[in-house]
């Protein structure tokens, strides 16, 4: 089924459609025929589309996004009144700059709802892939931007590094700062750097490489990339941070992979993957 929104184990004998309403309590049942009718529901890994299928205790329902497949290869994994979220391709900025006004998501997207009450809240870099939250109005984004400063999203990240990491998990940590060049570095300078935290666990080695699964304790810019480097690990593919000529798949070996929080007005726990880059795969 790909990306799974929602998941849920059932625990009485029940109907397709009656357990769907345990996902969407407040949707009509035309609404919740529409996500069958839209081959968005699993039972046990097998799309289903009949509302009146009998379940059984121990069964699990999973319920994917709606992809709608936007210019540049954007895609829009989930969208409601207040939030969208989307799996950013290569190569597109988040947001415009300055100094940068080639296409770019927040543009994208603000020109597909026809309207500029989209906000950015956070940013991936140009060169890497992933899920991305996007606000809808200004009250949802001074609501996420809160969530950011307080570390209240779940961010995890996939990347293929260079060369052998010995522990299967750890914590690498320092304090970032920002130069002229737009390069962050690591600075023992208290007053100067902003702490920055990340967490890493081994997910799979090859001969020259290592797979890791890192989560952000912090979001600083380029954390992850800095804290790879400075820890004897670059990331492959990395241009800016990396090794010149470790480039195995023409591209940085870095993907925003999960996307966790609680929604802002309806409390409710989500969770947001985008599907690994298959090209990972031939790396490691």
């Amino acid at each position: 089924m790909g990306t799974i929104l929602l998941k849920k184990e059932i625990t009485e004998q029940i109907s397709l459609l009656n357990a769907l309403k345990l996902f969407y309590p407040d949707s009509s049942n035309k609404t919740l025929r529409d996500i069958l009718n839209n081959k968005r529901v699993s039972v046990d890994n097998v799309v289903c589309y009949k509302a009146n299928l009998l379940l059984n205790p121990g069964q699990i329902v999973s319920i994917g996004p709606i992809i709608k497949p936007l210019s540049f290869g954007l895609k829009i994994l989930f969208e409601d009144k207040h939030i969208v979220i989307i799996n950013k391709p290569l190569v597109l900025l988040s947001v415009p700059t300055d100094t940068n006004k080639e296409a770019n998501i927040l543009s994208i997207l603000r020109k597909y709802f026809k309207t500029n009450e989209i906000f950015a809240v956070h940013r991936i870099d140009k060169e890497t892939s992933g899920v991305m939250i996007f606000a809808k109005g200004e009250e949802c984004q001074e609501k996420l931007d809160e969530m950011f400063k307080n570390h209240d999203f779940k961010r995890v990240y996939h990347a293929i590094v260079q060369g052998n990491v010995i522990n299967d998990e750890g914590t690498w940590e320092s304090r970032l700062v920002e130069l002229g060049n737009f390069q962050v570095v690591s600075t023992k300078n208290e007053e100067e750097g902003k702490l920055a935290i990340t967490h890493y666990k081994v997910l799979k080695r090859s001969k020259n490489y290592t797979y890791l699964e890192l989560t952000l304790e912090t979001g600083r810019k380029h954390q992850i990339r800095v804290h790879c480097k400075d820890f004897g690990h670059p990331i492959a593919g990395d241009k800016r941070y990396g090794t010149k000529g470790c480039d195995p798949i023409s591209r940085i070996c870095l993907h925003a992979y999960l996307l966790e929080f609680i929604h802002p007005f309806t409390n409710k726990k989500m969770a947001f993957v985008a599907q690994i880059p298959s090209r990972f795969e031939k790396v490691i």
